[in-house]
């Protein structure tokens, strides 16, 4: 196509693409045509049509070769500005992608605007609420230092003590001035019930935003946000980038969640975005937890925010007695013990419920041969198939599912094994041993229909569920006054992991679970059931000691330069020729590097992966080391990916 004289204003559009290729490109604009900046539109990439988006208009065509012409428009009108591409190349620059890949991570895909999203709530009663004296302490302060310029703020409160209702408060604050609010939690099962609060306040000032909408519903959502229309916007970490026309405050609930952490490129944390944008455009930032990360209490410490708490639970609830139980195997037959089985039949007897975690699906973890000892294992990954109740054996991590052999792939014996416990046979184990009750199981399995978790907070409200079985998606959120007893069966699930968070995840996990107990009038009791009850973890957990597990955690960081001592960058490379793959992450300088090595994980999807991890003080230092790795030219079939503050070192 030859070149076009800029014959007519805004002849020309320069563009960027969701590829990992820098720069903006130049394309023309169709006769007729009127194009928005800060808009979307198709057009043609090295023979392929992709969605690009609009970063400016002009009159002044590129020499040295043809330009082509967009080959549709997706927007009439802009749908973000500049806010939110000085925070793509914020997310670019900071997390090591292109501009157009963070403005495609941040952008909705759909193309076309649907209200078709039923939420199963009726009408917002606009219910209030009344803040306890303690709550009132916290809200006013926030809100006084805010006024003071301090936009940074971290709440730890206990489980149950209210910090929902604290952020309902502030974020109605900041709507009356005229502001929008962003409520980010870490789950779509979380953003459900949370919704469901919300709407009972905010009515239809409220939109949802988060993976299991369709592109549709989501771009809808997106406008109604952008617009002003809605001012209230709850949704996981792709909700951190909602435009709207006054930003006056992002809620980060759960904080501490690693869900927060995108896992492709580019890699961002909505906790680093969020607080880019509130200092970018003056907002407030609130970000709230139980089980603060060590990260932010210790940012917190040193007054880089600051720091509130709630130490009493909301009304006359109290926390839950917490007993560690010693288990004796870790056979499935085992997995309930004398006093777990106890506490619950007499909560069950009175009408009360109970909660168990098992932070592992399935039937069992490892399908094992009896004569030879070997694993069934995944041929595309380094992990063992985990048996599910239907006869299958699945893996977790690329999807892989065959029928069970009859016979060891490896020596042909018959003998195969089903070890260990999934949360399928505890469910079986579980109505074995409470014959009658009505039990309710809830994993990524279960919860794949849309409708499953609001299933649940309707059973568990009126009383038809006696014992609620789930992975972590149990430990999160979930408000039941009913919740009597709560049970961990395997508390030592994560612990091993080769991972410097290792402790603090599964802490976490654990204050999280046992703060679902003991909300309403009846105590709580929580037994936590483990293989090694001398591990330092169990100690503070037993006096609801978070500072102490802080302290002790902090120091072991310290010692060994971990994060907060230190940013963490990981550097990892995969391909199917694991020679090749090796050689490629040799190639890369930094800091303190420790490897490379093969990663822990080290085959996943067919996949061979080896990684280096960068201990730096910051990143500032390793970047032009980072820029040159992520432009290295790999061998064929070697991908490399860069990691900025990893969740997982897997």
């Amino acid at each position: 196509m030859a070149e076009r004289a800029p014959d007519r204003p805004g002849a020309y559009a320069d563009v960027c693409v969701g590829l990992p290729v820098e720069g903006s490109f130049t394309y023309a604009v169709p006769e007729g045509a009127e194009l928005a900046v800060h808009s979307r539109v198709k057009v043609d990439f090295k023979g392929r049509t992709v969605t690009a988006f609009v970063l400016s208009t002009h009159d002044n065509p590129p020499s040295g070769f043809a330009v082509k012409e967009i080959r549709s428009i997706i927007d009439e009108r802009p749908i973000y500005d500049g806010r939110l591409v000085d925070c793509a190349r914020f997310v670019s620059e900071n997390y090591f992608g292109s501009l157009g890949e963070a403005l495609a991570m941040a952008l909705p895909a759909g193309e076309r605007p649907s209200k078709r999203y039923r939420h199963p709530f009726g009408p917002s009663s606009g219910r209030a609420f009344v803040l306890t004296e303690e709550q009132r302490t916290v809200y006013d302060s926030v809100l006084s230092a805010h006024r003071a310029g301090e936009s940074f703020h971290l709440l730890h409160g206990i489980t149950g003590s209210g910090k929902t209702e604290v952020y309902m408060e502030l974020a109605r604050r900041l709507m009356d001035a005229g502001g929008s609010v962003i409520y980010l939690v870490p789950e779509i099962s979380l953003s459900s019930q949370i919704f469901e609060r919300l709407h009972e306040v905010f009515g239809g000032e409220l939109v949802v935003y988060h993976s299991r909408l369709t592109a549709q519903q989501r771009l809808y959502n997106w406008m109604r946000f952008h617009s002003g229309e809605a001012r209230m916007a709850v949704g996981t970490r792709s909700a951190v980038f909602l435009q709207c026309p006054r930003l006056g405050a992002i809620i980060v609930d759960e904080e501490h969640d690693g869900s927060y952490k995108e896992h492709s490129t580019p890699r961002y944390n909505a906790r680093g975005v969020a607080f880019f944008r509130c200092r970018q455009e003056g907002a407030l930032l609130l970000m709230g937890s139980a089980t603060p990360s060590v990260e932010s209490l210790y940012a917190a410490e040193q007054g880089r925010m600051r720091l509130h708490t709630l130490r009493e639970r909301y009304g006359n609830a109290v926390l839950p007695e917490i007993e560690i139980v010693r288990l004796r195997s870790s056979r499935p037959e085992a997995m309930l013990s004398t006093p777990l089985k106890l506490h619950t039949k007499r909560a069950v007897d009175s009408g009360l419920q109970a909660i168990y975690l098992l932070n592992r699906r399935g039937f069992a973890p490892f399908v094992i041969c009896g004569e030879c000892s070997a694993v069934l294992e995944c041929p595309r990954c380094s992990i063992s198939l985990n048996y599910h109740g239907d006869g299958s054996v699945l893996c977790h991590y690329c999807g892989h599912q065959r029928r069970v052999p009859e016979k060891c792939p490896s020596c042909g014996a018959e003998r195969l094994e089903k070890v260990g416990a999934g949360t399928q046979r505890v469910e079986e184990i579980i109505a074995n041993t409470f014959r009658g009750s009505r039990i309710f199981r809830l994993d990524q399995d279960s919860a794949r229909g849309k409708d499953a978790v609001f299933e649940l907070m309707e059973k568990m409200r009126s009383g038809e569920i006696d014992i609620l079985l789930g992975t972590q998606m149990v430990a999160k959120g979930f408000d039941f006054h009913r919740v009597a007893v709560v049970g961990v069966l395997l508390a030592d699930i994560g612990l091993n992991f080769p991972d410097f968070r290792a402790s603090e995840r599964v802490f976490s996990l654990l204050v999280q679970v046992a703060g679902r107990g003991g909300r309403g009038e009846a105590p709580g009791r929580v037994i936590i059931q483990t293989l090694d009850d001398e591990r330092h973890i169990f100690k503070f957990l037993k006096n609801h000691d978070y500072y102490g597990f802080y302290r002790h955690e902090l120091e072991v960081r310290r010692v060994l330069s971990y994060p907060p001592f230190s940013r963490i960058t990981r550097i990892l490379t995969r391909g199917a020729d694991e020679p090749s793959v090796g050689e490629a992450v040799e190639r890369v300088e930094g800091a303190t590097v420790l490897g490379p090595a093969r990663a822990p994980l080290g085959r996943i999807g067919g996949n061979f992966r080896h990684h280096l991890i960068i201990k730096s003080r910051d990143t500032r230092s390793v970047r032009p080391a980072l820029r040159r790795a992520s432009e290295e030219k790999l061998p064929r079939g070697v991908y490399l990916e860069i990691d900025v503050d990893p969740f997982d070192m897997l």
